[in-house]
């Protein structure tokens, strides 16, 4: 029952899990597959971009709400929606600053 509701958060369905997916991949498979294709700084580049989507991921969770509708009735629901979180702040800067850094150093050498 835990795994299949981590598998379930697993799904991409929203932007930033989409960075975090594809940051993570390609991070990941850097430090474990020799890669001749990519350099340090395009790694860093998509190191920062894991930071940034986990950083969202953070900030982000699922609320319920209830709206009224033009009829009249009531409307239910579940969205996402964004909130401060120390967490995910910080992780956003540091993938942002990583990301600047893997820039101009890859621009530099």
């Amino acid at each position: 029952m835990v795994i299949s509701q981590a598998l379930k958060s697993l799904v991409i369905d929203h932007w930033y899990k989409l960075l975090a997916w594809l940051g993570g991949v390609v991070t990941l498979g850097a430090v474990f597959v020799d890669v001749e294709i990519l350099t340090n700084h395009n790694i860093l580049l998509f190191f920062g971009v894991l930071l940034i989507g986990l950083g969202e991921w953070a900030s982000h969770r699922e609320e319920p709400f209830e709206r009224e509708t033009a009829h009249g009735t009531m409307f239910l629901g579940r969205e996402m929606r964004r909130f401060r979180s120390i967490r995910g702040n910080t992780l956003s800067v540091l993938g942002l600053l990583v990301i600047i850094f893997g820039s101009v150093f890859g621009f530099i050498s």
